[in-house]
């Protein structure tokens, strides 16, 4: 609980992480760059040495099951694993992957469980990408009568991943998707600054929007399929559940990896 967390602990925490090297100010608007660079010197305190914390890298124990029990109206599962880092060129296809997968209003989750079965309003997937590491995950809330359908459903369509891949109409609206994203990300003036400075932050290229763009629309189909095999493999994926009651939900404490799953599998 955050509650519990001593004082001393969390002002140690602040002193060791938010030094000179470990920020990076970024701007943009209407500004005067020769005025931002005065004020950066004057407030933030310059690097030192010995001021880097080293990142210790993510630990990955392979797929895990957990459920917490909780008066809810709805059961909220989610599945997931491991992903790829922010600098990975490869996160394009990811988007691309996901898009197709369940990650818009015309992906195959969203078709398959809200508007065809009308199983759940909220289903889909997403994607994270951190400087040392990522994941993907997959969410589903629904009535505990839908829950081993719409398990069984998702399962369905990660092995039609595998086994089909995807379309040429589902690539080129996954990928209009995506570029559209990007755009409408793009149009203010605070996701402009906030771009420059995750670029800085994760020390990754900082691509113009043509360049961002043109990446997408090289995606192939061929990398998404190697994408879908490596990283939504169903036997790779952890689960994780919160209900009233684990009843029928698709995971269970030692019931070993492909029970635990068996609506995914």
């Amino acid at each position: 609980m955050i509650s519990s967390i001593p004082v001393p602990d969390i002002d140690a925490y602040h002193r060791q992480r938010y030094t000179g090297a470990n920020i990076v100010v970024a701007a943009a608007g209407n500004l005067e760059h020769d005025r931002i660079v005065e004020l950066s010197k004057r407030h933030v305190e310059p690097a030192s040495a010995g001021d880097e914390t080293a990142l210790e890298p993510p630990r990955i124990d392979g797929s895990q099951v957990a459920f917490q029990q909780k008066d809810t109206e709805q059961f909220h599962i989610c599945f997931g694993g491991a992903g790829i880092e922010r600098g990975d060129e490869r996160r394009y296809g990811l988007g691309v992957l996901d898009a197709v997968f369940g990650g818009s209003s015309s992906s195959r989750l969203f078709r398959e469980v809200r508007e065809k079965r009308g199983l759940a309003y909220a289903v889909g997937s997403y994607t994270q990408q951190y400087v040392d590491g990522g994941l993907i995950g997959i969410y589903v809330g629904t009535r505990e009568d839908n829950v081993q359908e719409a398990c069984e459903i998702i399962g369905r369509e990660l092995g039609s991943l595998h086994s089909s891949g995807i379309t040429d109409e589902e690539l080129a609206r996954a990928k209009e998707h995506v570029k559209g994203r990007m755009v409408l990300s793009a149009e203010s003036t605070a996701a402009r600054m906030a771009r420059i400075g995750k670029a800085l932050l994760f020390d990754t290229p900082l691509l113009t929007l043509d360049e961002m763009l043109a990446r997408v629309d090289a995606v192939t189909q061929d990398e998404v399929a190697e994408l879908a095999r490596e990283f939504y493999a169903p036997d790779s994926l952890s689960a994780a559940a919160i209900a009233p009651e684990r009843g029928s939900l698709p995971v269970g404490a030692g019931a070993g990896q492909r029970s635990a799953r068996r609506g995914l599998v």
